[in-house]
């Protein structure tokens, strides 16, 4: 009877530490930055999709990946937030500046920051010539 009340503590012992073990590292990963990005993103960013993305690619290029990723977060919301055409509104939008913002947020997941630069440039010229 002891045996299995030492296994089943042990049992409930790791699943207890399960969520704990699934969140990792604090930092080991480009898309968890925390308040402390989004504070520093809110003290540089303007409101404007192309200045948030021409910011963005400057700090992917520094290396700034959380950085990055988190003003290209806010592109894209802002750019999907643009008024659209009526009965249009259900359609994701899985094309132009928009795409290529997945696509960045992707690279910048690989930790790939010329790819993740490289993609938000594009995105940035995209957004400038939909007149987002």
């Amino acid at each position: 009877m002891r045996d299995i009340a030492i296994r089943l503590a042990i049992f409930g012992l790791g699943l207890a530490a399960t969520p704990s073990l699934a969140q990792g590292v604090p930092g080991d990963s480009p898309l968890n930055g925390g308040d402390r990005v989004a504070a520093q993103a809110d003290g540089i960013a303007t409101p404007q999709v192309e200045s948030l993305l021409l910011q963005a690619e400057q700090a992917a290029r520094q290396g700034r990946l959380p950085l990055a990723n988190e003003l290209v977060e806010r592109a894209e919301a802002l750019a999907l937030t643009r008024s659209t055409i009526a009965g249009t509104e259900t359609t994701p939008v899985r094309e132009g500046a928009v795409a290529r913002m997945a696509e960045a947020r992707a690279a910048i997941a690989r930790r790939d920051g010329s790819a993740a630069a490289m993609l938000i440039a594009d995105a940035a010229s995209l957004s400038r010539a939909q007149g987002l």
